[in-house]
């Protein structure tokens, strides 16, 4: 499983929604509640889906995700949040500690 957060670091991409909670905006407009995270490799594919949406004090939106079934052992992962545009990781990038993905 891989689990971690996804972060929205500018205040111009998310908009607050008054609860503490937070969506993207405009260009990050697919970055919502609910949107899919996919794991690809040559061994198969995992999805998994934003969740718990918050907007930080740091300025920052956070929202959590895991993705389960995700293969082991194989050289690249791509992982692609929403409709962004995927990027590669290695296993040991994804494994042990929570994962920290910043969406531009």
């Amino acid at each position: 499983m891989v689990s971690g957060a996804v972060m929205l670091g500018d205040g111009a991409s998310f908009t607050r929604d008054g609860h503490g909670g937070c969506a993207g905006t405009d260009a990050h407009a697919d970055v919502t509640d609910g949107a899919p995270v996919l794991i690809t490799t040559t061994g198969g594919l995992a999805v998994g889906r934003l969740t718990d949406p918050r907007a930080l004090t740091d300025g920052t939106c956070r929202f959590w995700f895991s993705v389960r079934g995700v293969p082991t052992g194989q050289d690249a992962y791509l992982v692609m949040v929403a409709d962004r545009d995927p990027r590669q990781y290695a296993e040991q990038e994804l494994t042990g500690a929570l994962v920290s993905l910043r969406v531009d």
